[in-house]
């Protein structure tokens, strides 16, 4: 009979907690006003402003416009030129006029127009033209590698803050879960039913979960700050996510995950294009060592004194010159020493890469294996735990079971919820890892 009036207090007081907790206020990650932010409008907009690919992206122009450098070269150069001279015609050299300006009169005022025109060259434009087309293109590449890099970054920190999210709230559910044990263990005390320990450990064990809550709060607030990272946005936003529809694939062969990453990754064929890049390089160096022929022209007119040129000879000028390299002192053949270095160190580069891509797809293909199965476990140990904790609240109402299995229970329970969540959110990493190292398509 004592016991039945017990339970009337310890009622209110459920009732009354349970009130207080619903009329509570928000958790620290959701009180600042958060604007939503779906997954793809995260990926698009961290590839519209992040300061990385606006960076990559002045590459690209930098190595199109040496393109367009080096493509020049195959038309005219014209130039004006002119000069008022008194004195000995070498002193003037220094400056550089072409055409009639570079007279050799003591006394002259003159003004041309030049032109230039490579003649023959054995394929030095070509093979400069060709490297700066490799580079362009191994410049695009490596955009879109860094482009694959930045949303990979922002899939894991989409996926961590909602981790941290769904963390912060198991926590707050086992804080709310231990005050009412603790509520309950100190009625029990004071009716005289329950003992002292009972209510330490009680105590003591939402102390724990008030711990937990704290620092799953913190990981919300630190998330953020990658997330905002990751989308390359400045400032201290917070946004209302939406995690995505679970959905546990099925994999590919291993080997057909391997031989399409070798196949889709930019990185790997940015280092192809600058490999094409070193062997035209290469070439230029080899050009270098043969004759150069070059055209040059002149027109305009000059006020040449003490002079026998005759005055229809003083207008234009024309020539063609031969440059052949005799000896450098080991220059030309060092150059192509270093360039062909060079391709071979790119070679060597490009056999690591490709075990580096194999690696990077059998570490993801085998950890997204397991994390599909420990989902499954985790799912099954949530399950039991819970379980476990009715069927432990239960015993110890009917005086079956002692107050330290239900604790134990409720500890089981949250450890069981929380590793179901981290394993969950693990797997949708462990795919945004998997589709980075196979060179997925990434836009959405």
């Amino acid at each position: 009979m004592v016991r039945k009036y017990v339970f009337l207090p310890i009622l209110i007081l459920f009732w009354m907690h349970t009130a207080l907790a619903q009329g509570a206020p928000q958790s620290a990650s959701q009180s600042a006003v958060a604007q939503p932010l779906p997954l793809d409008e995260a990926v698009r907009t961290a590839l519209r402003q992040h300061p990385a690919l606006r960076e990559a992206e002045a590459a690209v122009a930098a190595a199109e416009a040496e393109v367009r450098e080096a493509r020049s070269y195959y038309f005219p150069q014209l130039s004006f030129s002119g000069i008022g001279k008194v004195g000995l015609s070498g002193a003037t050299n220094a400056l550089g006029l072409p055409g009639f300006p570079a007279s050799p009169f003591f006394r002259n005022i003159a003004y041309s127009v030049n032109w230039y025109q490579s003649i023959f060259d054995f394929g030095r434009i070509k093979h400069l033209v060709a490297m700066d087309r490799a580079l362009y293109k191994s410049a695009q590449l490596k955009q879109m590698s860094e482009e694959q890099r930045i949303v990979l970054d922002v899939k894991r920190a989409y996926f961590s803050v909602l981790e941290a999210q769904r963390l912060e709230q198991v926590g707050e559910e086992t804080v709310r879960e231990r005050s009412l044990t603790v509520e309950k263990a100190t009625a029990y005390y004071h009716a005289e039913l329950g003992s002292r320990l009972d209510l330490s450990l009680a105590e003591a064990s939402l102390a724990e979960a008030q711990g937990a809550l704290i620092h799953s709060q913190n990981a919300v607030l630190t998330s953020f700050a990658a997330l905002r990272a990751a989308i390359g946005v400045d400032g201290s936003q917070t946004y209302l996510l939406q995690a995505p529809p679970f959905e546990n694939i099925s994999l590919q062969p291993l080997e057909d995950l391997v031989q399409e990453g070798m196949k889709n990754r930019p990185d790997e064929q940015g280092l192809e294009s600058k490999i094409t890049s070193l062997r035209e390089s290469l070439g230029l160096a080899r050009s270098q060592s043969l004759p150069d022929i070059t055209g040059f022209g002149a027109g305009g007119q000059g006020r040449f004194n003490g002079t026998t040129v005759k005055e229809n000879q003083q207008h234009g000028v024309g020539a063609l010159g031969v440059i052949v390299p005799i000896f450098t002192g080991g220059r030309l053949k060092a150059v192509r020493d270093e360039a062909q270095a060079e391709l071979e160190g790119a070679l060597a580069a490009t056999d690591q890469l490709h075990q580096q891509i194999r690696l990077e797809v059998t570490e993801g293909y085998y950890q997204l294996s397991d994390l599909a199965e420990r989902i499954k476990a985790a799912d099954q140990q949530q399950q039991a735990a819970q379980e476990a904790l009715s069927l432990a609240q239960a015993r110890y109402h009917a005086e079956l079971g002692s107050f330290l299995d239900v604790l134990t229970a409720q500890v089981a329970a949250t450890n069981a919820e929380t590793n179901y969540a981290r394993t969950q959110f693990d797997y949708e990493r462990a795919k945004a890892q998997l589709d980075f190292a196979t060179g997925k398509a990434i836009r959405p």
